[in-house]
């Protein structure tokens, strides 16, 4: 006899890891690009085998929620990589005048999510923003801003709206131009006092949001952006041709820049939970 009822099955320790990690990413406490904790330091953290952390990261790779990086480290993918990234950086690639489009969706998402930022940021949004503003001035005086600590704030201020497709798709939006970005960072931290200007228009978007002040965190960015703007249509939409080793240095230090993950001293408390 056909029966609409399934027998219940206990579920096993490594689907329920499975299930915690997605749940984080898509509460935002996990954002793209971060780490996920060494096996060992993971197996303690939720009370669990060894193995069962290495089955769920398997399951969790196979899904398309982390990148498996040798000799690295586990990071956090970003959900909409494979929906946008993947055709987007062909045309990129074959069209370079189209980078100016994707950086104009990037402007619509950023003002957006400061606007929301402002009003919905918690502390512990401030707590990380400003950790990636202070570790932004002590290197701005010697080695310049980095593209890693760039994303990380403008992530931050994402992750800030309490929406966490937003962070996602701009980490997407980052990684399709992450030749321009680190093109830009290198001649920016050629040119007197560049590096100094980004972290005081940083400094200040991030004292709008503070005060919950929403049109002046807005409008805050809308400067800085195009005040970045304006610096790489100086510098040129793209390397000479005659730089295409340049090209591809640029491209494999962006790629190690951007994708790595945020320093785990912008986490105040583990939102990791034991497995009972």
């Amino acid at each position: 006899m056909d029966s609409i009822y399934r027998q219940i099955r206990p579920f096993k320790v490594s689907e329920e890891i499975v299930q915690q990690i997605k749940s984080l990413i898509k509460e935002g406490k996990l954002q793209p690009g971060e780490a996920l904790p060494p096996e060992r330091i993971f197996a303690e953290m939720l009370g669990v085998g060894r193995s069962s952390i290495r089955e769920a990261i398997n399951i969790l790779e196979t899904l398309g929620f982390i990148e498996i990086k040798k000799r690295i480290g586990v990071f956090v993918r970003s959900v909409s990589e494979p929906i946008i990234t993947n055709p987007l950086r062909q045309i990129l690639e074959e069209d370079d005048s189209k980078f100016y489009e994707l950086y104009e969706f990037r402007k619509d998402i950023e003002l957006a999510s400061t606007y929301k930022a402002a009003r919905f940021r918690t502390d512990r949004d401030l707590y990380r923003m400003k950790k990636v503003l202070e570790k932004m001035e002590h290197d701005c005086k010697k080695l310049g801003i980095s593209v890693k600590d760039d994303l990380a704030f403008h992530l931050g201020i994402a992750q800030a709206t309490q929406n966490f497709m937003r962070a996602h798709i701009l980490k997407s939006v980052w990684e399709l131009s992450e030749d321009y970005m680190e093109l830009g960072a290198m001649k920016i931290r050629e040119e007197k006092g560049g590096a100094i200007t980004i972290y005081n228009q940083h400094k200040r978007i991030f004292l709008a949001i503070q005060q919950r002040d929403q049109e002046a965190a807005r409008s805050r960015m809308e400067e800085h952006l195009s005040w970045v703007e304006i610096k790489w249509k100086e510098f040129g939409k793209k390397p000479s041709d005659n730089s295409g080793k340049t090209r591809r240095r640029v491209r494999s230090t962006s790629l190690l820049l951007a994708r790595l993950p945020l320093s785990q001293s912008d986490q105040p408390q583990s939102f990791y939970h034991t497995q009972s």
